[in-house]
């Protein structure tokens, strides 16, 4: 046939003479799918009875026929498949329908093909009837593949790419090619339109042309891909003790709408987390809506337990995309010191210690004082120039009274004495007790007071008549010294219970304001000289140091 150039019929040798097949009695496949367009000029396989599993030997023959009159032969012989037949090239008269038969003794199959060679329109690349299933993409970078080049593709193959009939130029930069495959980055809607690629196969030192056209649709941006924005880890650390779990999330942000071909994972140390680890294992990757429709990715890592070389180890956190990848990581670090219970266990003492140690001085403060006079008192005689550590004022009553009743008189001039000098060598200037005949009284009571530290003013209610004008120029005397003077500390001593206040000068109540009053209590026992008792104490302690010597 004139048309053909070369048809190769794949067939194996018949070794025997078989008597040409009864159309009849040939099994038909009646194949639906064997309509078959092919462009003009091209070559063209048309591969037969591929659904047949047999295992030919050579008591089968085959032969086709085109119109059911023309019969179909060539000299040459398909290594490959044996039952498939090539047009190089494909001519407008190649047209037609193919009848072909596969038979031997005892079996006979046939099946009709339906073959439409296409013309090119003028200055085309590709014919309308022969497109392939369009694709469709979003922007991003995105793959365009030379589909069903299988039979065509040889080691030394060249493919080129065009679109719109136009060749591409592979920059590496917009368009990559690998292989059978055409990449495009940051695809757009401008890159829509017709693709070809284009290959040569070489028979027999003969060139010829197979091309394949898809149509790239974009799709109108419902979703956008941005590169991956890293929310969490943002190279930071973490504290954990030892022994404890620990959950970290990664977060990153990686567009806005539905996306895809997204991937989180984690690593350490830039290696990779075995799957199926027991102390160490990633969670499930998520997808997260957030405002604004924007789409975070999230995994977590979980650590059950934190041991030592987990502070040794860098945990890193991969956001993959089609636009690229980000990265974070975190190190686990353990935990600082707790400065605050630290110095509140300092501050606590510096400020409760000073404090106990106040409140307790407050409390026993007579105590104290008297027991580091006791341990530390004067050795040496002191030389101030008084004679008297105490100059004793009291109402003179006449009657004296009994130790549960006792008068004034009876406490200035029996139990004051024996406490205070009998058993603590202090030294009393008492009136009505120390003054010697004849001795004017106003000279004995100014210079004794002047000769005295201490000023002891026993206070009683009422005091008889008798009294007030002896008692009270004391008063005067011993209070412009303690008041005016500044000379002399006044002790003021109650021995019985009641308001008494009003009745006192105003000097006095003044006195008692400012350094207060000591009042008498004697013990349960009721005996009056029973020297540890709180009285005496607060007695002594009012008193001056007493010297050792």
């Amino acid at each position: 046939m004139a048309s053909l150039l070369s048809i190769i019929l794949a067939a194996a040798h018949i070794r025997q003479i078989v008597a040409e097949p009864d159309l009849f009695d040939c099994f038909d496949l009646q194949n639906e799918a064997n309509n078959i367009s092919v462009l003009e000029n091209e070559a063209f396989k048309l591969p037969t009875f591929m659904d047949l599993n047999l295992e030919l030997d050579d008591s089968f023959r085959f032969q086709c026929y085109k119109n059911t009159v023309e019969i179909i032969t060539t000299d040459q012989r398909q290594e490959i498949n044996p039952l498939s037949f090539w047009f190089l090239p494909a001519t407008l008269t190649d047209s037609g329908n193919y009848s072909c038969f596969l038979w031997n003794t005892s079996y006979c199959v046939m099946d009709v093909y339906h073959v439409q060679v296409l013309q090119l329109s003028h200055g085309r690349c590709f014919h309308e009837n022969l497109l392939e299933l369009p694709q469709e993409e979003i922007p991003g970078s995105i793959h365009i593949y030379c589909s069903d080049i299988k039979d065509y593709f040889q080691s030394f193959s060249v493919l080129q790419w065009f679109k719109d009939c136009k060749p591409i130029a592979i920059d590496n930069k917009k368009y990559f090619h690998n292989d059978k495959q055409l990449s495009i980055n940051n695809a757009t809607s401008e890159d829509s339109g017709m693709y070809t690629c284009k290959l040569e196969y070489q028979h027999l030192g003969k060139r010829y042309n197979v091309t394949r056209t898809t149509e790239l649709k974009m799709k109108t941006r419902t979703t956008k891909t941005i590169q991956p924005e890293m929310i969490n880890p943002k190279n930071n650390t973490i504290e954990a003790r030892l022994g404890s779990t620990l959950n970290v999330t990664c977060e990153a942000l990686v567009g806005f709408g539905k996306m895809n071909i997204i991937l989180l994972t984690w690593k350490m140390n830039n290696t990779d987390i075995p799957e199926g680890g027991l102390r160490i294992k990633q969670g499930v990757q998520i997808d997260r809506k957030e405002a604004n429709h924007a789409t975070v990715v999230l995994r977590n890592l979980i650590i059950s337990e934190i041991i030592e070389k987990d502070f040794q180890t860098t945990f890193e956190c991969f956001a993959c995309n089609p636009l690229g990848i980000r990265y974070g990581f975190v190190k686990i670090v353990p935990p600082s010191p707790d400065w605050t219970l630290h110095v509140i266990k300092i501050i606590v003492p510096l400020i409760f210690v000073p404090l106990a140690c106040i409140l307790m001085y407050q409390a026993f403060k007579v105590d104290i004082v008297l027991w580091y006079r006791e341990m530390f008192g004067l050795h040496k005689p002191i030389n101030d120039g008084k004679i008297f550590d105490a100059y004793v004022i009291y109402p003179r009553s006449e009657t004296e009274g009994s130790l549960g009743n006792f008068s004034t008189s009876h406490f200035a001039l029996h139990i004051l004495p024996q406490i205070l000098e009998e058993k603590y060598g202090y030294k009393l200037f008492i009136s009505g007790r120390d003054e010697l005949p004849g001795q004017a009284v106003v000279e004995v009571i100014e210079e004794n007071i002047r000769n005295s530290r201490r000023l002891i003013i026993i206070l009683a209610q009422n005091p008889p008549v008798v009294d007030k004008g002896y008692s009270g120029f004391e008063h005067q005397i011993g209070l412009f010294k303690a008041l005016i003077q500044n000379e002399v500390k006044v002790i003021l001593i109650e021995l019985k219970k009641g308001n008494c206040l009003n009745d006192f000068p105003e000097s006095i109540r003044h006195v008692i304001q400012k350094n207060g009053i000591i009042k008498w209590k004697p013990d349960k026992r009721n005996k009056p000289g029973v020297d540890y008792s709180k009285f005496w104490k607060q007695v002594r302690y009012e008193m001056p140091v007493r010297s050792k010597s």
